[in-house]
């Protein structure tokens, strides 16, 4: 009785994934939110600076406004220390254009000024705020008419964009840290959605497997029946009917027919039993010269930089590289077997100059029952990739920069 497929679990990766795209799409809003606000205050700031400046102004208005005359260099003096904490940096008298009589503090230079209001100019320059005020008010002292300039830091619109620029850079760090919770998120997503599917491979294999031995054990005794009353059906039509070529090429067609079954249950039964390998300390160099002979065709084996020894299992090892020369003999000749170690690990590489393998195809070709021949059983380069997995290796195909195909298979050290 023949084993049933164990029903496969559709995976559903909806669930998970919607996930990521939920943390994803915080993220995102949350550092575009933080950005936005950012830019809105920055925009702002310039209000609050003009508003500083106004509120200076004023300020200064009413101290002068309090003394009993003109302004000397000590009351601007005393003014500025005054009013230092909220941000004033400098006081000058100016008469005319650009006469200064008297002034406290150090002026940063002049700008083109902005107008704002009836008689002001407003301006900044390396970091302050520029106020000139005319008339500021008209004191008399010998019928000359002053005016003022403020300058001033504005430590409110300062505080206020160093308060934002931290909310920004809270907000990134919480957006990233989203981000990043993401794509752990989808990496550990991707992982686990290969290794299901690499079980739901490794379980159709089990089956096929298991499928597979019970039909080659089923057909293998009567296939030997078959095949040997052929036979014998043969040479008998040969030795009676000596001049009737017809009836005997139908009886080797049966012969031949009944041969390439028992080479499919053969391949089948090889395949189910690809289990446990038996590693000793073997030249990898001397298997491929060995495996290579034993296929007709032009092949070349190089060596050069192949390791003395290594932990294989050699009758598997020799099956591989036979399975890959005798294939590429197929596909086109010259053949180049290659052996060499690299970085830990022994490569075998088998190269052949034929159309190649599209690249659609490039990992269909190792799975059961996948050939693009008219004739064979599709196990072969399954058997490889089995044995090479036992190994720990790994075994893919390639283009060979030459035309054709490249077989590189990589096994590390055990």
């Amino acid at each position: 009785m023949l084993p049933t497929m164990p029903a496969t679990r559709r995976v559903t990766p909806l669930a998970g994934w919607s996930v990521v795209v939920v943390f994803l799409l915080i993220g995102v809003a949350l550092l575009a939110t933080v950005w936005t606000t950012r830019s809105a205050v920055i925009d702002a700031t310039d209000a609050v600076q003009r508003g500083q400046a106004l509120a200076m102004e004023q300020t200064v208005r009413a101290e002068l406004a309090d003394l009993e005359g003109p302004p000397g260099a000590e009351d601007l003096a005393a003014i500025l220390r005054a009013h230092r904490d909220e941000g004033l940096r400098y006081l000058g008298m100016v008469e005319g254009r650009s006469q200064i009589l008297f002034e406290a503090g150090t002026p940063v230079g002049q700008g083109a000024g902005e107008t704002i209001g009836r008689n002001r100019k407003l301006d900044v320059v390396d970091g302050r705020l520029r106020l000139q005020v005319r008339p500021f008010r008209r004191l008399r002292d010998g019928g000359r008419a002053w005016r003022v300039i403020i300058e001033l830091e504005p430590v409110q619109a300062m505080a206020l964009r160093g308060a934002v620029t931290l909310t920004l850079g809270v907000g990134a760090l919480a957006a990233a840290s989203l981000l990043g919770v993401a794509i752990v998120l989808v990496r550990r997503e991707a992982r686990r959605h290969a290794e299901e599917r690499e079980r739901e491979h490794e379980r159709r294999l089990a089956s096929l497997g298991e499928m597979s031995a019970v039909l080659a054990h089923e057909i293998k005794n009567p296939l030997a029946s078959l095949k040997g009353n052929a036979q014998l059906l043969a040479g008998m039509l040969a030795k009676a009917l000596p001049d009737d070529a017809k009836s005997r090429a139908k009886a080797d067609r049966v012969v031949d027919e009944a041969v390439r079954l028992e080479q499919l249950t053969n391949d089948l039964l090889q395949f189910v039993r690809t289990g446990a390998i038996r590693r000793a300390a073997v030249d990898p160099a001397a298997i491929a010269r060995a495996a290579a002979a034993s296929v007709a065709g032009e092949v070349k084996v190089i060596t050069t930089g192949a390791p003395r020894s290594w932990l294989l299992d050699e009758a598997r090892i020799r099956e591989v590289i036979i399975n890959l020369v005798d294939n590429a003999v197929a596909a086109g000749e010259p053949v180049e077997v290659r052996v060499r170690s690299e970085q830990r690990r022994l490569v075998i590489e088998v190269a052949d100059h034929g159309p190649g393998i599209p690249e659609d195809d490039r990992e269909k070709i190792f799975e059961p029952f996948f050939t693009a021949k008219t004739q064979g059983t599709g196990l072969g380069l399954a058997v490889v990739r089995r044995v090479i997995d036992l190994h720990g290796g790994i075994i893919v195909a390639l283009a060979n920069p030459g035309g054709g195909a490249l077989f590189r298979a990589e096994i590390p050290e055990a």
